[in-house]
């Protein structure tokens, strides 16, 4: 019995990873192999009863030896002694179910076959997805479709999982955007609020005291001045979110570029920054793949503004490596400054976040434009320190690969 237990889990293990059509084949299969073994059974027996009623029957006929004359025989089924019309109708039905006992049981195994291929193989998945829907449906994202199989069920499953992913991620990306949106909006009030008070404060003063007379030459050259100021800190914050919604907005426009071409147009950035800087800039291309699919655009735009970030902190020379992983192409910027303060580890990729006196300046966007791009290009960017000395900023892009 333990064989036969062990052998049926088996089979069934089997038939739960095989293919929809290979599964109902076997199903099909052994239901047929039940239907002709019962239909065997069955046949011997109605034979043997059949034989057993027709020799009953012809026991009771006129002329058998029961009888020794016609009249008898009449007085015997007239009596009730012969039960003749109840021997007939049980041979007639027990033909009838010999005759077509056959086609009973191969409907009767079509609808077992029929009920066990739907509760094993369809139902579960379909109540998978479509229990998962009605959460998505209520704005519920976070159910995973949990039916794994290797069948085409399965396969269903994966891609309604893969859609459930991409709609949290999605949902997701949207929650952050909002966030960020939010936060942009706060800093926009907070930054622009003391220039103009400045501006608005000034200007209150002249307007009153300069018909006066009561203001200097040199004091009114002063307080211009100061208003000058705060008006191209007002355009820099401006082209400061004009850069960041373009960011934002950016379409990618991927090609097949030969790793080689990339490398050189680095190079080119890397040699243009040379001469102003007193940094020892080295660059490390490790990527055996003859040509990438991405937005070349994108990747020096990340790559610039990796490696001016990483100039403002180095004290003596900066390292940059591009490799693949997979197919994600990964950029690392190395520097051996101070590395990342544990507040800029959580939050240097947020807008606006800055550590500098001179925030002004820099207005804190340079690691945010690069998150923003990396996942516009389905990769991301992470900080860390180096074990060693230094900051390492990674920034992965999702590619195509091909050899040429």
């Amino acid at each position: 019995m333990d064989w036969l237990e062990e052998k049926a889990k088996q089979l069934r293990k089997y038939l739960q990873e095989e293919s929809l059509v290979r599964t109902l084949v076997w199903y099909l299969s052994i239901g047929m192999a039940g239907v002709f073994t019962l239909y065997w059974i069955t046949r011997n027996i109605c034979l043997a009863w059949l034989d057993v009623l027709e020799r009953r029957r012809d026991s009771l006929l006129p002329g058998s030896q029961q009888f020794q004359s016609m009249a008898e025989w009449g007085a015997a089924v007239m009596g009730g002694g012969v039960k003749f019309g109840s021997e007939e109708l049980l041979l007639n039905l027990l033909r009838l179910f010999y005759n077509s006992c056959l086609y009973l049981y191969i409907i009767i195994c079509f609808a077992i076959v029929g009920k066990i291929f739907l509760e094993t193989k369809i139902k579960p998945a379909v109540s998978a997805v479509a229990q998962s829907l009605n959460y998505i449906n209520m704005g519920d994202y976070s159910h995973e479709i949990s039916w794994r199989s290797p069948d085409e069920m399965g396969l269903l499953c994966q891609e309604a999982e893969q859609i459930r992913r991409t709609l949290l991620k999605n949902r997701k990306d949207q929650w952050r955007q909002q966030e960020e949106q939010r936060k942009i909006n706060a800093a926009f009030a907070h930054d622009i609020r003391t220039p103009l008070t400045v501006i608005r404060g000034y200007t209150e003063f002249l307007q009153k005291y300069v018909p006066q007379g009561k203001v200097t030459e040199e004091m009114l050259l002063e307080k211009l001045k100061t208003i000058h100021e705060q008006e191209e800190r007002l355009f820099r914050f401006s082209a400061t979110m004009t850069t960041i919604q373009n960011m934002e907005k950016w379409e990618i426009s991927g090609n097949w570029y030969e790793v080689s071409a990339l490398r050189e147009a680095m190079e080119a950035v890397v040699e243009g920054i040379r001469p102003g800087t007193d940094r020892n800039i080295s660059l490390h291309v490790d990527i055996s793949h003859q040509q990438v699919f991405l937005d070349k655009n994108l990747l020096m735009e990340v790559f610039e503004n990796l490696l001016n970030n990483g100039l403002r902190y180095a004290r003596a020379s900066i390292q940059v490596e591009m490799e693949m992983n997979g197919k994600e192409l990964i950029l690392f910027v190395k520097d051996d400054g101070p590395g990342f303060s544990e507040k800029a580890l959580r939050s240097g990729m947020e807008t606006y976040f800055s550590e500098e006196e001179n925030s002004r300046e820099h207005f804190g966007i340079g690691l945010s434009i690069c998150r923003m791009l990396c996942e516009n290009h389905g990769g991301s960017l992470s900080l860390q320190n180096s074990v060693t000395q230094g900051a390492i900023a990674a920034a992965a892009l999702a590619v195509g690969v091909r050899a040429r």
